[in-house]
């Protein structure tokens, strides 16, 4: 997975459309990463609101905002006002990428992330706290790989809470298998663990994860192992722990506690000579019930806390190809009850030909997954994609876990292998659900497209926002005003993060280094005034340009009608934007 190495740009919105909604300018700084060090260029941002205020997170290697880099990949957390004034800042020093967040109810954020060896974790008080992750015992040193979660609590003014980590580790059931039957064990990097979301479920904090090998609660009382299976050969086999996924419930200290849901392979059975996976899982709460989507290979076994256990998609692996199923399930915890739908299963010789799950949301009384997928939806046969592969967005009855509805983004990438699309995340926010990706060029994995969609969940349309820059991030205020998002340009040259208002879609971006243009009076009756000579456009809220004056200390504006009006101006080569009352 490639790291998130980040050149931040704020920007504060105004007004649009939901679906309209257009980012008028974006300022990409440089500075954060240094190709010479290693590590990947800008991909992905996780960010999340608490109340009116943004947190964001991303990787470095190079010094930035006083932060100097130990590793090519510490991460950093910045949380921002409603203005988009910077509040605090902390590192997160040693291999380390942030993967989910949750905020909390007083301001604060719970932050989860994978990580290698040792980190420390960074808090605006000064008192750090190093974390240390999975030790290979057959070499006893750390493993190089970011094979283990942390789940760290943040409160509104940075200060670090509590931190807690899940630790993998091998399966010793396969091990002694293996031993007993001379196969040997193909581990890579396993057994790892990553957290993909965070949720409230039963009051509590859960973490959901997809991992191999087996993890355990902080006590050493409850396990979840992912299963695996082992392949004889003329003498020779081969044995290899397969994917799982699991929610885990936290306890104070933000450790695993227990695990409501393992979703995971009958491991060792008879039959089981193939890779039975769980090759995608995603989780969702409505506060009384967990909701889970996953697609599977093979036989898989639904496990739940309360006792409640049912096998899925119950079909070995054959040789050459998949039996691949789609799977909701939800589980009652106050009733002890486990109800699983199980959608088309269908033989396919290549995953890439089915469909995948990226995330499951509850939207009132139904559940929303989106994902990827080719020939038939597995949700609804009946869509079908345009040319190779599309988006969905599916509507599930949470009752019943039939499908209400799906719809398909419908982008045509071209005919041929060549092309091809991938989605990189989705969020729902109020009655929208956006889903964004790209088209790739399968041969040297360049971008050839920008996709970013927003569904209509009442009127259950599809709409391609014309938006040029790549997403890799979004995150959402429900019942609130702002949509946030994390984009770049290519060649990549660092990463904007943008704010639009849900009502208006104008954006003012202002650099984190930028010559700031003062901009006054404000609201201002005749001459608008600026601390800085810059090239000035002015905008009606309708997106139409009133005014455009090149190298200006002042602007004549008693000609405009009264009213707000977007005032871009560009000194220095950096862009802001600002809203101006014209009485």
């Amino acid at each position: 997975m490639k790291k998130i190495v980040t050149c931040l740009a704020i920007a504060a919105l105004s007004a649009g459309s939901v679906l309209n909604a257009q980012p008028v300018a974006w300022t990409s700084l440089s500075g954060l990463y240094d190709p010479n060090r290693g590590g990947d260029e800008p991909t992905q941002n996780v960010m999340a609101y608490s109340g009116t205020d943004l947190y964001v997170s991303g990787n470095f290697n190079t010094p930035f905002k006083g932060m100097v880099p130990t590793t090519n990949s510490d991460a950093f957390i910045i949380k921002y006002n409603q203005g988009m004034t910077e509040q605090w800042a902390v590192q997160l020093s040693g291999v380390a990428s942030v993967t989910a967040m949750l905020a909390d109810d007083n301001g604060g954020m719970y932050v989860a992330g994978t990580f290698a060896a040792e980190v420390t974790m960074g808090s605006t008080d000064g008192n750090v706290k190093k974390i240390t992750g999975y030790v290979d015992k057959d070499w006893n040193e750390y493993v190089e790989y970011e094979g283990a979660s942390f789940v760290a609590h943040y409160d509104a003014a940075g200060v670090l809470l509590a931190v807690g980590t899940i630790l993998p580790d091998k399966d010793q059931e396969l091990e002694d298998y293996a031993a007993e039957n001379g196969i040997m064990v193909l581990y890579d990097e396993n057994p790892c663990c990553t957290i993909t979301k965070l949720i409230n479920f039963g009051g509590n904090l859960h973490a959901v994860v997809v991992f191999e090998g087996k993890v355990s609660s902080n006590d050493g009382s409850k396990n979840a192992v992912s299963g695996w299976y082992a392949q004889l050969m003329d003498g020779f086999g081969l044995g290899e722990p397969m994917q799982a996924g699991a929610v885990v419930k936290l306890n104070e200290a933000l450790n695993a506690e227990s695990f409501p849901v393992v979703v995971a392979s009958r491991s060792g059975a008879a039959g089981n000579e193939f890779g039975e996976d769980v090759t995608s899982f995603a989780a969702a709460s409505d506060g009384s019930k967990l909701y889970v989507a996953f697609n599977s290979t093979g036989t898989i076994n639904v496990t739940t806390d309360n006792g409640s256990d049912q096998v899925v998609n119950e079909m070995p692996g054959v040789e050459g190809g998949y039996n691949y199923g789609y799977t909701i399930a939800a589980v009652d915890t106050e009733a002890a009850g486990l109800q699983v739908k199980n959608y088309k299963t269908v033989y396919v010789s290549d995953l890439t030909r089915a469909t995948t799950i990226d995330d499951i949301e509850v939207a009132g009384s139904d559940l929303v997954v989106t994902g990827m997928f080719q020939t038939a939806l597995g949700f609804d046969q009946s869509v079908t994609p345009v040319s190779g592969s599309d988006m969905y967005v599916a509507s599930i009855d949470a009752s019943s876990l039939e499908t209400n509805w799906a719809v398909a983004t419908g982008y045509n990438e071209g005919e041929g292998l060549d092309n091809k699309e991938f989605i990189d995340g989705s969020m729902i926010l109020d009655d929208v659900a956006f889903v964004y990706g790209s088209n790739e060029n399968t041969n040297n994995s360049e971008k050839q497209a920008s996709l970013l969609y927003a569904v209509d969940l009442t009127d259950k349309s599809a709409e391609k926002m014309d938006f040029s820059d790549y997403v890799f991030g979004m995150a959402g205020m429900n019942a609130g005003q702002y949509i946030a998002m994390a984009h770049t340009s290519l060649p990549v040259t660092g990463v904007v993060i943008s704010i639009t208002d849900k009502t208006t879609g104008v954006q003012s971006v202002a650099a984190d280094n930028a010559q700031q243009v003062s901009v006054y009076p404000n609201p201002v009756a005749d001459v608008l005034c600026f601390s800085l000579p810059c090239d000035v456009q002015v905008y009606s809220l309708d997106g139409k340009q009133v005014l455009d004056v090149a190298g200006a200390t002042s602007v004549d504006v008693s000609g405009l009608n009264s009213g707000v009006y977007v005032v871009k101006t560009v000194t220095a080569g950096e862009t802001s934007f600002c809203k101006v009352l014209k009485k």
